[in-house]
């Protein structure tokens, strides 16, 4: 997630994401990464349909093992928005401005999905199906 400049140098450009994805509990960290290769998998033209349910399952499975604020919500709404979003755009305009924009927030919709998570507490259906918190 560190990104180098043209010299090569490391630039502090996505420090937090990965900051606030290391304090994310561990059942939830591994969502985020289904998640992000759902994502992933939506830009490079993959089933949609198939996708985009396998992206709902986990966002749901997020809101089922925490405390689901307001904000957590939200953030959960913006990353089925930004998926439905890149999944409407056909495999071989990828390239274009659109499907460019679609996939920038798609990404700042999972990150503040994480940044939301950050800290949250496990709901009675976590604690009851012991996950490891």
């Amino acid at each position: 997630m560190l990104a180098s400049d043209v010299r090569g140098a490391s630039s502090c450009q996505g420090v937090e994401a990965v900051a606030s994805v290391a304090v994310v509990p561990e059942p939830l960290r591994a969502l985020l990464e289904r998640i992000e290769h759902g994502i992933l998998d939506l830009a490079r033209g993959a089933d949609p349909r198939e996708t985009m349910h396998a992206l709902r399952s986990s966002l749901s499975d997020i809101c089922a093992l925490t405390e689901a604020d307001p904000k957590t919500l939200q953030a959960v709404e913006r990353v089925v928005s930004a998926g439905e979003r890149l999944a409407e755009i056909a495999a071989p305009s990828l390239r274009s401005r659109a499907a460019a924009a679609a996939r920038g927030a798609a990404t700042r919709a999972r990150k503040r999905l994480a940044a939301a998570l950050v800290g949250t507490r496990p709901s009675r259906i976590a604690v009851s199906l012991g996950r490891g918190w």
